[in-house]
């Protein structure tokens, strides 16, 4: 735990305790103790060597922005929707940091390219851990690490292709989301409120780098590379994971809305942006640019909207449920359409 050493800090302020809710999740370590680097040594080489560079390492020094100033300013609800912000990014790195240090941890003896690239990753989620927990203490909040004592944690299995998938996804979103905010903001400065979000450059760097070393995993598996199968698995998840991504949007356009940023435009264009990013390392890609992909999502939305009002009525519970019936299966038929939208193959590009 030598990386969270350092993230424990004390305030003269007094601080309120809020609980930090990571996710703990697993996988085949088998498989992955299984996977063959040399196929792809070039790839893993370059993954890893970008990685052990660290390159963004003193990005993440607090500056005079920071110091000898108060944050009492920002009252109400913009105030909570930072919080709540800095608290789910603090949950989710702190999530990152412990899943990767002990992939690397159990992966030691058994595969050690793939052990040393889990330590360099989990290095940088620390880094970025620290940095929300030290934003917290700006606004006289400490996160409970409870969870760091590891008979604590409840662990989710994934299978290794739901593993592989959504975690690579993940790190690639995360860069699009961190990088489309900070040309945002340093576009209009106006909406810099808290300069945390000067890090962004630097932490899209970092997960970008994190979906590298995963696109080098996922082309070293012919499973998830080559054929049919891979192509209609992949299409799968991406589908998945992009409309859930989008879905979402409504729940965050109050805090988008403080940064400047109109919710909808900004969820499209992080989408379009990952799926450029995921063209070297995937089978296949969305074809997001169809105006219809999103309108669907939308039609989507509009069934969720009309279960949510089903679901504060006053009606009995088996008459809600019934009720919704209609709406699940035109949510389906509208995936299953969605599904059937022509990809786009990027072999010929890789």
């Amino acid at each position: 735990m030598e990386y969270v050493e350092n993230i424990q800090l004390t305030t003269k302020v007094l601080a309120e305790e809020t609980l930090i809710s990571p996710g703990f999740y697993t996988t085949s370590i088998r498989k992955f103790s299984n996977i063959d680097t040399s196929s792809f040594q070039e790839a893993f080489n370059t993954a890893i060597a970008n990685l052990k560079s660290d390159y963004t390492k003193n990005d993440y020094i607090r500056d005079e922005r920071f110091f000898n100033q108060s944050w009492d300013h920002i009252k109400g609800e913009a105030r909570e929707l930072i919080v709540k912000l800095l608290e789910m990014y603090c949950a989710a790195e702190y999530s990152g940091f412990i899943l990767y240090k002990e992939l690397s941890h159990q992966l030691k003896e058994e595969n050690s390219i793939l052990s040393g690239g889990f330590s360099l990753m989990s290095r940088d989620e620390a880094r970025h851990a620290s940095s929300l927990n030290k934003a917290l203490l700006d606004f006289h909040i400490k996160p409970g690490l409870g969870f760091l004592k590891k008979e604590d944690r409840k662990y989710i299995f994934l299978p290794f292709s739901w593993f592989l998938y959504s975690t690579y996804l993940s790190e690639r979103i995360s860069s699009c989301y961190y990088i489309t905010i900070f040309e945002h903001l340093e576009s209009h400065p106006e909406y810099s409120i808290y300069p945390l979000f000067s890090f962004y450059k630097s932490w899209s760097e970092d997960e970008n780098r994190h979906g590298d070393f995963f696109g080098a995993i996922i082309k070293s598996q012919s499973q998830f590379s080559s054929g049919l199968r891979a192509r209609l698995v992949c299409k799968f998840f991406l589908l998945l994971i992009f409309s859930m991504t989008y879905l979402k949007y409504q729940s965050n356009d109050k805090l988008l809305a403080l940064l400047g940023l109109d919710a909808r435009k900004y969820y499209i264009s992080t989408i379009k942006k990952v799926n450029n990013s995921i063209r070297k390392d995937l089978p296949l890609v969305l074809d997001v640019e169809e105006s219809r992909f999103f309108e669907k999502l939308d039609i989507c939305l509009l069934h969720i909207s009309e279960n949510e009002r089903i679901n504060i009525s006053n009606q009995h519970i088996l008459l809600k449920s019934i009720r919704k019936i209609p709406h699940y299966l035109s949510i389906l038929l509208v995936m299953l359409r969605l599904f059937m939208l022509k990809s786009i193959s990027t072999r010929e590009k890789r």
